[in-house]
């Protein structure tokens, strides 16, 4: 589980963070985790509310996720097409897309575009 190592890198740039502005509680951490990131969301927030128990730091803190819809590129035209309704998981129906016309030029060859990127969007601290 690849996840444990992400929330202690997390937890580290944000005790960083948190140091530089003399910050003695985390109260949230706001990110952004992409579709394509290879990250299970559920073991993420998991990992995350076992490491911060032992941590004074981070033990009243919650930890909100945003999931950017995933996004398809044509390779011939560079159309984005941003893909609704598709939940954790089913990531990899998107080998299907390679199928599938572009509706700005009828070419078949969609393929995921970005969406594999891990931000911290913002961190509340006392």
């Amino acid at each position: 589980m690849h996840e444990v190592s992400l929330v202690q890198g997390l937890m580290k740039q944000v005790r960083e963070i948190a140091q530089d502005h003399q910050a003695h509680r985390v109260t949230c951490i706001r990110l952004s985790i992409g579709p394509f990131s290879g990250v299970v969301l559920d073991s993420f927030s998991f990992a995350f509310e076992v490491l911060k128990r032992d941590d004074e730091l981070f033990s009243q803190s919650r930890l909100v996720i945003k999931t950017p819809a995933p996004v398809l590129k044509c390779p011939h035209c560079g159309h984005e097409v941003e893909v609704q309704g598709v939940v954790e998981g089913e990531m990899e129906l998107f080998g299907t897309f390679s199928r599938a016309k572009c509706p700005s030029c009828d070419m078949y060859g969609l393929a995921p575009f970005g969406g594999d990127d891990i931000l911290l969007l913002q961190v509340e601290m006392e």
